[in-house]
C-alpha cells in the first residue's frame, strides 16, 4: 500500500473531503447523512460515505459505501497502489498538458542535480595514480575566471544634439579615445537606422561631428575632450 502522505486530504465530515497527489485533485468523499430512523436531539448525526476517483474524462467509483472517513480514505489508498488511481493521475496530468501546449506553452521538467559523492584526497590520489599507471592522460579542466569590473562609460554628444552612453573595454590609466568614438558612432548609426555594414570611414562621414566626450567612472569625470580626436 502507498504511503498515506502521497494523498493529502482537505474537508470534514459534513461537507466531504478531497484527495490531492501532486496538487491534482483526484478523489472525492462525498459525505450523506445517516438516520436508519427517527434521531433524538441529543444524538450525533451520522454519515456515510461514497468514495469517487476524479479525472477529467470520468467521474468513477472506487468501493462500497464506508461508515467513516478513514475507511474511505483507506479505500482510496488501496485504489492508489494499485494502478487504477495512479493511472487516472497520469491520465488527467496528461490531458492537462495537451491543454497547456496547444495554447503555445512549452512544458519541461527540470533535471534534478545528481548529488556527487564525497571522495576522500587519498582515494582520488590512489585513483588517479592507478589510471595514469595504466598510460592514460589525466587533465583537469580549466575553471573560467570570472571578468573583472567593465571598462569605464564613454559618454558622447553629436552635433545634432544625439547622446550615446556605453562600457569601453579599456584601463583607466590608459583611455581609448579612438575605440570609444568608433563605438559612439555605431551607436549613433544603430539609432538612426543607418547600413549595419558600414565600416569605420563610411561612419565617420555619415555621422555628425563630435561636440564633446568623455570617460566616467562611477559617476566621476575621468577625462572630457571638445570635439573628436
Amino acid at each position: 500500500m502507498t504511503s498515506k502522505q502521497e494523498i493529502v486530504w482537505t474537508g470534514n465530515d459534513a461537507d466531504g473531503f478531497v484527495g490531492t497527489v501532486n496538487g491534482v485533485a483526484l478523489y472525492k468523499i462525498r459525505t450523506v447523512p445517516y438516520a436508519p430512523g427517527p434521531r433524538r436531539k441529543d444524538e450525533k448525526l451520522r454519515y456515510t460515505f461514497l468514495v469517487r476517483r476524479l479525472n477529467t474524462r470520468s467521474y468513477e467509483g472506487v468501493a462500497d459505501t464506508t461508515h467513516t472517513a478513514d475507511e474511505a480514505k483507506t479505500a482510496c489508498e488501496v485504489d492508489y497502489a494499485r494502478n487504477g488511481g495512479r493511472a487516472a493521475f497520469h491520465k488527467t496530468l496528461g490531458h492537462a498538458l495537451l491543454i497547456v501546449e496547444a495554447f503555445g506553452f512549452h512544458v519541461s521538467k527540470p533535471e534534478t542535480q545528481k548529488r556527487k559523492d564525497r571522495v576522500s584526497k587519498p582515494a582520488l590520489a590512489a585513483a588517479l595514480a592507478a589510471v595514469q599507471a595504466a598510460g592514460f592522460r589525466v587533465l583537469k579542466p580549466k575553471v573560467p575566471k570570472p571578468k573583472g569590473r567593465p571598462g569605464p562609460v564613454f559618454a558622447a554628444e553629436f552635433a545634432d544634439g544625439s547622446h550615446v552612453r556605453m562600457s569601453v573595454a579599456c584601463s583607466t590609466e590608459t583611455l581609448d579615445w579612438i575605440r570609444g568614438e568608433r563605438l559612439a558612432r555605431q551607436a549613433w548609426a544603430s539609432r538612426h537606422k543607418a547600413p549595419l555594414d558600414c565600416d569605420s570611414a563610411k561612419l565617420t562621414e555619415m555621422a555628425p561631428p563630435i561636440s564633446v566626450c568623455r570617460f566616467e567612472r562611477d559617476g566621476v569625470v575621468l577625462a572630457e575632450r571638445r570635439g573628436a580626436a
